[in-house]
């Protein structure tokens, strides 16, 4: 993962289901690491600079980027609840 990336989670359109790989190597291109790509939800998943989200809104075929969420587990015998 990139230094001070965070992590995103960007849908495609309709349109670029059938394409969503090209639509992962042009988010790729423009400076997103993509960490999966689920062709069935539309979703691409992964993590860019925080000043890289405008630029992935710009590749063809992205409908959406959205901040990714960040789930920490608690270290094993916690009393977490």
């Amino acid at each position: 993962m990139m230094a001070h990336a965070k992590p995103v989670v960007v849908t495609v359109t309709d349109a670029a289901l059938a394409g969503i790989q090209g639509v992962a190597d042009r988010l790729t291109a423009a400076g997103m690491a993509v960490d999966q790509v689920l062709p069935v939800t539309g979703v691409i998943t992964g993590s860019c600079p925080p000043g890289a989200k405008s630029l992935l809104r710009q590749v063809d075929g992205v409908h959406s980027v959205e901040d990714g969420a960040s789930v920490q587990l608690p270290p094993p015998g916690s009393d977490a609840q």
